[in-house]
């Protein structure tokens, strides 16, 4: 038996809206379970990885039923910075250590492909959601032209990938006009769009396709009951098949012990009001999302309306910030100085998860009848997507790309869940001290 008790979906309960809410189409509230009722497949989380799952699945003649603890895309999914990149959230020197050239080059395909994948779905469901080209790491050091470099020189030669740009000290200033960095690179093949009006498109998609969505209807036990799986929400019982586990940061227990395999973390983003598209022009020269290269990044794009929508650092605690315009603007601040004088019109936080390779976790459970994937890591607006598609495949018995992923050796964080967050806490402190001191 599985039970879960703190659940973290409710942290969000008494929040403003964010800056996404305010700006996506109003998604018609589903229904909350109210009765029994079998299903061949049981998805729970209705967020990117849970929508992609059923998406993808009904298709097949399954009767599909997602159950969603909060809203459709009121976690990560509706939440994140907007930035669909390509890759892994480890690069390929990393993961050729790691598992050797060709594994890499697996993992750096899928990457290419998740993005693509999103692109299709955009296409091919008229989802409107203000898709825009181009990614921009910016190095923070003087050093990091040095990697910058190197990178784009081994993926050409190893790869036979073009598709970056480099900038030196005097570009860099030309594409973001600020005076904190020292070099970037381009990644013409990422994105970056607005996340909950794309969650929102897959989810009126989903609905299209006779997938059941049921709304603030929390799974809160999970159990293996002979050749079906019986999932507990209130006083309601849903037999099921199978069960896909789509829940990320806010998995809670659900999955008792796997969840000391990753680490929830809580990450804030700020949007100031709109400051039009010449103020916007001077400040990011090509409309692109941005990322530096510190360790505690500061990630930042333009919106629809353009607004600079600027996230910020994680916490230390699992507890959400009282002022978390506060938290992050300070940092905006330091790289924009001029934005003083604009006001932040939204403020929000969200609930990621992160594994300590930084590779998505996928597996299975209860002979094969419970399947789960989560820890994006921070990369995981194409990931996820990818990872309903990874479970899909796994249940058609289609390929073996879920094996590989599931057979990665992923370390549990050491002390369990007692010791797992002031681990976390100690690391977070150590990096910040690294970042300020690497800018000396």
């Amino acid at each position: 038996m599985i039970t879960t008790k703190k659940r973290t979906f409710k942290q969000h309960d008494n929040e403003k809206d964010s800056f996404y809410k305010f700006s996506a189409p109003i998604f018609r509230d589903q229904p909350k379970i109210n009765d029994n009722f079998s299903t061949d497949i049981c998805i729970i989380g209705g967020g990117l990885t849970g929508l992609s799952s059923a998406l993808n699945l009904s298709k097949k003649g399954y009767s599909i039923s997602i159950l969603e603890a909060n809203k459709i895309g009121s976690g990560a999914s509706g939440r994140n910075g907007g930035q669909l990149g390509i890759g892994m959230r480890k690069d390929q020197f990393f993961l050729e250590k790691m598992f050797g050239y060709e594994k890499a080059k697996f993992f750096w395909n899928l990457g290419l492909e998740a993005v693509n994948d999103v692109k299709s779905l955009i296409d091919s469901y008229n989802i409107d959601c203000a898709l825009k080209p181009g990614i921009l790491h910016v190095g923070n050091t003087k050093k990091d032209f040095i990697y910058f470099l190197n990178e784009i020189e081994h993926m050409e030669k190893k790869y036979n990938y073009t598709k970056f740009q480099y900038f030196d000290e005097k570009n860099i200033k030309n594409e973001v006009n600020s005076d904190r960095y020292f070099s970037g690179m381009l990644l013409e093949d990422s994105y970056h769009l607005n996340p909950l009006k794309l969650t929102y498109g897959i989810a009126e998609q989903c609905l299209k396709e006779q997938v059941s969505i049921f709304e603030k209807s929390p799974a809160d036990k999970i159990e293996e009951n002979n050749n079906e799986i019986l999932i507990h929400s209130g006083s309601n019982i849903i037999k099921a098949k199978k069960v896909i586990i789509a829940c990320n940061g806010y998995l809670d227990n659900l999955l008792g012990s796997i969840r000391n395999y990753f680490m929830p973390i809580n990450n804030y983003i700020i949007a100031t009001e709109p400051l039009g598209k010449e103020l916007a022009s001077k400040m990011i020269k090509r409309n692109c999302g941005v990322i530096d290269s510190r360790f505690m990044i500061d990630y930042y794009r333009f919106s629809e309306d353009y607004r600079l929508l600027f996230g910020g650092p994680e916490t230390i605690t699992s507890k959400f910030v009282k002022d978390s315009t506060n938290f992050v603007s300070k940092r905006m601040i330091k790289v924009f100085p001029d934005l003083k004088k604009f006001k932040i019109d939204f403020s929000w936080g969200g609930t990621l998860a992160i594994s300590i390779n930084r590779l998505p976790i996928f597996g299975t459970m209860m002979n094969e009848k419970l399947y789960y994937g989560h820890a994006y890591s921070g990369h995981g607006l194409a990931m996820s997507v990818m990872g309903g598609k990874l479970i899909s495949e796994k249940i058609l018995n289609k390929n073996h790309r879920f094996d590989i992923f599931q057979n990665i050796n992923h370390i549990k964080i050491p002390g369990g869940n007692i010791f797992r967050r002031p681990i976390y806490s100690s690391a977070v402190i150590y990096y910040r001290i690294m970042d300020y001191l690497n800018r000396l």
